[in-house]
């Protein structure tokens, strides 16, 4: 019985101090090699627009009756999102005119916002309709960038930057809410099978879709990037990805942490 004890402890002291040895998080079939950044999600309104006034609202009301922690568990498993809760917020609003709200969405960012054929899904574009619906407005959604949101919102091509999108919060002209969920950007392999360590991407096939943010996470990493044989940018979005690493067609794949968790 001691030595049992004696080992697990030595077990988990390895773990602890040699996190490249293949102690990475499992999540189903998938392994966590290394996390190389961290976003923060947050909505992006043009300077005292009224939208920011009722979509706040909304958002507060369907926290409180629980229809964000219904579509945060369908996409995720969990509910991490720190929205505001009051079910009183829209009654308190008023009623809203009606309109059309163009929404600026991230089409990469599965699973908060992506296009599905040519359709838009994802949990920020779930909330989006829910939001409108209880405004009685109808909602469009347009593909932008993080990096362009101003640009868009002051155009008037947008009314609201919000759907996979990590925006800027310090010296922008433009209004940004505090962050309503958090996301890593991480390196996936196979669970079994699969490279257990950075230190087994030796040689190895690395591939990401074609958004240069995935390009600049692991470019944060230079040691990695000169390990690895060989990096493959990926049209088709986040599926193509794990359908490449399941086939064995790549040793590993660079992902939100968000939709490992949907995936796995």
């Amino acid at each position: 019985m001691k030595k049992s004890i004696r080992l697990a402890a030595l077990l988990l002291v390895l773990c602890l101090m040699l996190p490249l040895a293949g102690c990475g998080k499992v999540v189903g079939r998938y392994r966590v090699l290394e996390t190389l950044a961290t976003q923060e999600f947050s909505i992006g309104y043009r300077e005292n627009d009224y939208v920011r006034y009722y979509v706040d609202a909304a958002l507060q009301t369907l926290a409180a009756d629980g229809t964000v922690g219904t579509l945060a568990y369908k996409w995720f498993g969990e509910d991490k999102t720190s929205f505001s809760k009051n079910i009183n917020a829209l009654e308190q609003a008023g009623q809203a005119a009606p309109r059309t709200l163009l929404i600026g969405v991230d089409a990469d960012a599965f699973p908060m916002s992506y296009l599905d054929g040519e359709t838009y899904s994802g949990f920020d574009v779930e909330l989006a309709r829910e939001v409108c619906s209880r405004l009685g407005w109808e909602a469009k959604f347009i593909s932008i960038k993080a990096e362009n949101a101003y640009v868009e919102l002051s155009s008037g091509n947008i009314d609201v930057a919000w759907g996979g999108l990590a925006l800027a919060r310090e010296d922008v002209n433009y209004e940004v809410t505090s962050p309503y969920l958090t996301n890593d950007i991480v390196i996936v392999t196979l669970a079994q099978g699969g490279p257990k360590s950075l230190r087994g991407l030796k040689d190895g096939t690395l591939a990401m879709t074609v958004e240069q943010k995935y390009m600049d996470a692991l470019a944060s990493n230079e040691k990695l990037m000169e390990r690895l044989g060989q990096i493959k940018r990926v049209s088709g979005g986040t599926q193509s990805l794990f359908d490449q690493l399941n086939s064995g067609a790549v040793n590993a794949i660079i992902v939100y942490s968000l939709a490992l968790n949907y995936t796995g």
